[in-house]
């Protein structure tokens, strides 16, 4: 698949690779499921920087609340810019590739279109990334919308002395920094499409609300339609 083609929808501290052409109603469901799960996390464990565990824990549980089944899973976590005895293979590539997708291409695409839109890419660093006195963080998730619904998720906690503005979105998913450290956590989510349907209509309409207040939804080339947001 060309995901270059594809749409990229940025939710909260997500960047998510949306197919073409894609079914309305699964697609309006990933996206208000991936914002609720957010902000349920955010609500039971606080900050992402803060609690990065306790917040990826509150996140997954939510979907599950919602009506997503877990299919696969891994965690990873490394000290940056040490030797791997294992050979060059990245968390993040790892985990694509067993879910049959080009690392590349998808590293490529999201970078690419957020390159090309400072408000793009001004849009995801307030949610994923923060620059303390000391210490700079960044949890950011990229993923995959593909038919079913079904979702292939990689977040990505990295901590690190420098500031997180000096460095390029590609450097920090390419896990080229020299030092810090860093955890991964890759999920795929399949919908129960019966599970979900009752609150299907609610949800959409809570999600629209809180995003007039805060937000939290860009879309780079997705199709919306109704009450979609910029």
């Amino acid at each position: 698949m060309d995901e270059a083609a594809k749409a990229l929808a940025l939710i909260g501290g997500t960047a998510l690779l949306n197919e073409p052409g894609q079914d309305e109603r699964q697609r309006q469901a990933a996206w208000d499921s991936m914002l609720y799960a957010q902000l349920v996390a955010n609500k039971q464990a606080g900050s992402r920087f803060d609690d990065y565990d306790a917040w990826y824990a509150a996140y997954t549980a939510t979907y599950r609340q919602l009506g997503w089944l877990k299919i696969a899973g891994t965690h990873d976590q490394r000290q940056l810019g040490m030797a791997r005895p294992n050979g060059p293979i990245q968390p993040l590539e790892a985990w694509m590739r067993i879910r049959a997708i080009e690392h590349k291409a998808v590293v490529a695409a999201v970078t690419g279109q957020l390159s090309r839109s400072g408000a793009a890419f001004g849009h995801l660093l307030k949610f994923c990334a923060r620059d303390e006195a000391g210490v700079s963080s960044v949890v950011v998730e990229i993923g995959l919308l593909k038919p079913g619904p079904v979702m292939d998720l990689c977040s990505i906690a990295l901590h690190t002395t420098k500031p997180i503005t000096g460095y390029a979105l590609s450097t920090l998913m390419s896990e080229q920094l020299k030092q810090g450290e860093a955890v991964f956590n890759g999920v795929s989510l399949a919908l129960d499409s019966e599970r979900f349907a009752p609150q299907r209509d609610e949800l959409k309409s809570l999600m629209a609300s809180k995003d007039q207040h805060g937000a939290y939804r860009f879309y780079l080339n997705a199709e919306r339609t109704g009450e979609e947001y910029e």
